[in-house]
């Protein structure tokens, strides 16, 4: 991590031909050196030149003056860059990778034990002998007080109650200490002996942090953890991921999935995009209908905004309550994760527009006119005060008393991207954004677009996060030099369209993890140890939705988002060079496995056939819902059929199983609200045997035998009913609920079966 910005060195003193630039000296210069007896990193010189330490990739290990730390327990390579200055210009010089040494001096364990191998991969190691293994009926920790997830994270790791040590007990398995170690928050120092497990951190996240290293050791090490000592910490302390919730509804389980497999993985930074619409209008208006009426958009957090016909501004699909949203963000917390929710205005804004049709942008756009419908009016005024009323519902102390919604969000983005009308306008509502977040005690986040949007309005930059996205949008070094901190979100290497033809950087993990650096963006690099340089983020954006729409929902996405995560943790945390190849990366990962009680795809390893013939209904089943593959067979007979009335045949939280539908036909509906319907109807009256044979991407159905060949999306029509009806390339991945048998169904279920799947 990066935390200083000029670092005066010394005087330099290396020949400079005249005709060299300023840049070219840099260039040249030679490497520093390690005077390791003062353990000091020396410079070059050059006359007539200052040169400043620049940064340092792991500046945990080398402070403001190059001096290194005394702690080093294995040699650790870094990146340093420099900075030559002269008249008042100043150039920044190529990477350096110098590798520091360990400290011979310090009393450290010595054995012949290897590095366990985790992900990411443990920064310094250095060996002890024999192992550590939990003694007794319970483990007992020490000065755990008040992370309650670090207790119950290493219960759940060893398999035994954790009982809560006295600080003068003489038998604690695992100890915690809070030191200053010059590590930094997330940074932890673990010392491993047969007797007991010392951890020591500046803050609660390196507790998190070692607790998830000790908990993948045990998994890949029989329930032990080799002596020795660790010394770890992240490069960059921005790791993150973007996902955006507004053009596919996620639910609430769902999104504590994706916070626990971005713990596991030491990813800190959930950027989660609370608003967002279709942006391909173009399909609607070319087709002589309306996009404002038509085009698909959500905002997912409870609001009391509505606009002056009564249209609410919350979701009508998928939303999260002002409560559980805040619960989400401290269930965040405690596994290391803060959450960025970002408003998106004032392009990608529908879900406002709808609110304030007299707030559509007015003034000229540069492209795509077609999409106007999404735009409010950077122009007026009025706009920014509409935002900021809706933000703070958000940002300040609710009316009951209670703390603000997103009072443990420490930074809040603005969006503010894609923004198709006038750089001044922009400028001008952007700069207000920033401000207003600042005035509330946020940190201000915001999509990168100043090199696009030139102009004469200056927009704050000092003690703002920008995501460098797309350079033409903001170029890496421009964003730095106006005094941003960047976080590099390059599309080219980093963006994610399921089931799209663009944008599938999960087709590129092996590369990303062989080649791919933090510090590249596409064509531009900034120094990897650039003290602006915040991190990294990869992104995974719902485009096809709506229109393009095919069914898809978070188990489907599933391997591309927990792969994403396993393979750029290991970029975000770790050395610049990966200690394995990819496929070496890939299997570690499937031995360590899913994180603790995380199950996002609802698999079973051993489904054992299950047979019930219930004697009355509703029956409550109360077990674990099924994700495919799997084989249902039911026979039931349906005993009548009113029109219009849904009769639900298996139910639990994450969907339904529904034997009539509102129309009559047979389908299925998930919590995320997108619902299936397959062409055929229950009889009336007689008995049936209904089957589905599931696997990932398609459910099939059989009734009496005969396959069911044809099935609608029933989910992301347009207002007028059956404009765009899909029914071809569905993607129809069902996760069975198993919690209650027939709820609603009028009629009587003879047998339920429930096996593998037979491929």
């Amino acid at each position: 991590m990066k935390v200083f910005r000029h670092i005066a060195i010394g005087m330099l003193a290396s020949s400079m031909l005249p005709a060299q630039s300023l840049q070219e000296v840099a260039d040249a210069l030679p490497a520093p050196t390690l005077d390791a007896a003062k353990l000091q990193l020396v410079l070059p010189q050059a006359p007539g030149m200052q040169v400043e330490l620049g940064g340092v990739d792991y500046e945990q290990l080398v402070d403001r003056q190059g001096k290194i730390s005394p702690g080093i327990i294995s040699d650790t390579p870094v990146k340093v860059f420099l900075r030559v200055s002269k008249d008042g210009q100043t150039v920044d010089s190529r990477d350096y990778e110098i590798t520091l040494p360990a400290n011979a001096q310090a009393e450290k364990p010595a054995g012949s034990n290897a590095k366990p191998a985790v992900v990411p991969a443990i920064l310094q190691w250095k060996g002890g002998e024999g192992q550590w293994k939990p003694q007794g009926s319970e483990l007992r920790v020490g000065g755990a007080a008040g992370i309650d997830f670090a207790k119950e994270s290493l219960g759940v790791a060893v398999g035994l109650p954790v009982r809560e040590a006295d600080a003068d007990e003489d038998r604690q398995d695992i100890k915690i200490e809070f030191d200053k170690e010059g590590l930094g928050k997330e940074g932890y120092h673990m010392i491993i002996t047969p007797q007991r497990i010392l951890i020591r951190s500046e803050g609660k996240e390196g507790v998190v942090w070692a607790i998830r290293t000790l908990q993948q050791i045990l998994r890949t090490h029989s329930g032990a953890v080799p002596c020795g000592e660790i010394i770890d910490m992240p490069r960059y302390a921005v790791r993150g991921f973007v996902l955006d919730a507004g053009r596919a509804p996620y639910t609430i389980p769902e999104l504590r999935d994706v916070i626990d497999t971005m713990s596991w993985y030491k990813m800190n930074d959930l950027h989660l995009v609370i608003n967002n619409n279709f942006i391909f209008h173009e399909r609607y208006v070319d087709a002589g209908r309306d996009p404002f009426k038509e085009s698909y958009a959500a905002f997912r957090l409870e609001s009391a905004c509505k606009g002056a016909d009564g249209t609410p501004l919350t979701s009508s699909d998928v939303f999260y309550s002002k409560k559980e949203f805040a619960e989400l963000v401290d269930y965040a917390r405690q596994r290391g994760v803060r959450i960025v929710p970002e408003f998106d205005t004032p392009g990608h804004a529908l879900a406002f527009t709808h609110l304030r049709p007299d707030l559509i942008y007015k003034g000229a756009m540069n492209h795509h006119e077609k999409r106007r419908c999404e735009m409010l009016d950077a122009a007026n005024p009025e706009t920014l005060t509409f935002v900021q009323s809706v933000l703070d519902e958000y940002l300040l102390p609710q009316a009951n008393g209670e703390k603000a919604v997103l009072d443990e969000c420490d930074v809040i983005h603005v969006g503010a991207d894609e923004f198709f009308g006038d750089a001044e306008d922009y400028r001008k509502y952007a700069d207000g954004l920033v401000r207003y977040v600042k005035s509330r005690h946020h940190t201000p986040r915001i999509w990168g677009s100043l090199s696009s949007k030139r102009g004469k309005t200056p927009v704050t930059s000092q003690g703002v996060q920008l995501n460098l996205w797309n350079s033409t949008w903001m170029s890496a070094h421009e964003a730095v030099q106006l005094g941003f901190d960047v976080i590099n979100t390059s599309d080219a290497f980093l963006y994610i369209v399921p089931y799209a033809k663009y944008y599938r950087a999960d087709r590129n993990l092996g590369w990303l993890y062989d080649h791919w650096q933090p510090h590249m963006m596409y064509a531009e690099k900034l120094p990897a140890g650039h003290p602006q340089l915040l991190g990294a983020a990869c992104a995974v954006w719902n485009d096809t939705t709506d229109l393009l729409h095919n069914g898809y929902g978070m188990v489907d996405i599933w391997p591309i988002i927990s792969g994403s995560l396993s393979t750029l943790c290991q970029k975000m945390w770790g050395l610049s060079q990966p200690p394995d190849t990819y496929q070496q990366h890939c299997e570690l990962v499937r031995q360590i496995g899913a994180a603790p009680s995380s199950n996002p795809t609802h698999h079973s390893d051993a489904l054992n056939p299950v047979t019930i013939c219930p004697e009355h209904l509703p029956m409550q089943l109360n077990m674990p819902d099924l994700g495919p593959s799997y084989h249902l067979t039911v026979e039931l007979e349906l005993q009548e059929a009113p029109s219009g009335e849904e009769q639900v045949l298996l139910s639990s939280p994450i969907g339904q199983l529904i034997a009539v539908m509102k129309d009559g036909c047979i389908g299925f509906r998930r919590a995320d609200g997108v619902e299936f319907a397959y062409e055929a109807k229950l009889p009336v009256g007689k008995r049936v045997k209904l089957e589905l044979m599931a696997t990932p991407g398609n459910t099939k159905l059989l009734l009496d035998g005969q396959p069911i060949t044809r099935m609608r999306l029933n989910t992301f029509l347009s207002v007028e009913e059956n404009f765009h009806p899909r029914t071809k390339g569905l993607v129809s991945t069902f996760v069975l609920p198993l919690q209650t048998l027939a709820p609603t169904l009028k009629g009587k279920v003879y047998s339920l079966d429930l096996r593998p799947l037979e491929q």
